[in-house]
């Protein structure tokens, strides 16, 4: 049957939509600084951080993941000069928040036992949660160089699950929207679908009001995405203006709150699209 021929075609549909829709996270690495007086130039303490902006582009795929250079943090960050340095004396998440990245780092270059450490802190900005964090201790520079090398990808890579895990959710909402919609066209009485394969003197109109319900079923949902990203945008800005004494309890709900309407909004408009696709198709094969 065509129409069902047709609609075997929603899948890659749907992946195709989802992953157009999915823009690529943001990470954000801060520049490494000293804890302490200690004899080291700021050409040196760049140089460190370059190297670990260029570990996590090697080890987060492009296509996912997008870092940010210093010349974009520092266009990012607040015009009013006193609330940047406010700002600047806040700690890593909160520098995140202000420039809306989903994954932000730190670094602080201190002095051990007369050698040198680096500490490196990676966070999500969003729950404030701590991803992972690494100790290096070197007599010289060069030491701590070749560590970042050695342990940041390591670091980088505790981003990764938790996209994953995101993805995995979103496959299985999308696989359980596709199977009811199989189910409803499989309900289709045999005589109705019969219909769609008659003589051509005898044309039905079936398959126009077909492609016209996956028409207007299509626009409602992106017009309910639409809706989504609107009260999403709100909630995100509201998460973004709560008072910092709140408990971690409320970062975390607000946190929720938001994924859960973006998940939603990237259904709607994953599945509204697909419908559009497939009405139009129909239009066209009939």
């Amino acid at each position: 049957m065509k129409i069902l021929r047709i609609l075997k075609f929603w899948p890659i549909l749907i992946l195709t939509m989802v992953q157009a829709i999915y823009a690529a996270k943001t990470v954000a690495i801060l520049e490494i600084i000293p804890k302490t007086e200690i004899e080291m130039t700021l050409v040196e303490m760049r140089h460190l951080t370059d190297e670990l902006r260029r570990q996590a582009i090697m080890a987060l795929p492009r296509s996912d993941y997008s870092v940010l250079t210093r010349d974009n943090m520092i266009a990012l960050l607040p015009p009013d000069e006193e609330e940047a340095e406010c700002l600047a004396e806040s700690c890593a998440v909160d520098i995140g928040r202000a420039i809306g990245a989903e994954y932000i780092s730190s670094g602080h270059i201190g002095l051990f036992s007369g050698d040198f450490t680096l500490s490196i802190e990676l966070y999500e900005t969003l729950s404030g949660k701590l991803l992972g964090s690494i100790v290096i201790e070197s007599p010289n520079i060069r030491g701590l160089l070749t560590a970042i090398r050695e342990q940041a990808p390591g670091l980088f890579a505790e981003i990764k699950p938790i996209e994953e895990v995101k993805k995995v959710e979103i496959e299985k909402n999308m696989a359980a929207k596709e199977q009811k919609l199989k189910v409803e066209v499989d309900s289709i009485p045999n005589s109705t679908l019969s219909t769609l394969h008659s003589p051509p003197e005898k044309k039905s109109k079936t398959p126009f009001y077909v492609a016209v319900g996956l028409d207007v079923l299509g626009a409602a949902l992106l017009g309910l995405g639409i809706y989504q990203h609107i009260d999403a945008s709100d909630k995100y800005e509201t998460y973004k203006n709560m008072p910092k004494n709140l408990p971690e309890e409320e970062y975390s709900k607000a946190y929720k709150d938001v994924d859960a309407t973006k998940t939603d909004r990237n259904i709607f408009y994953a599945i509204g699209s697909a419908l559009l696709v497939t009405g139009i198709a129909v239009h066209i094969y009939f």
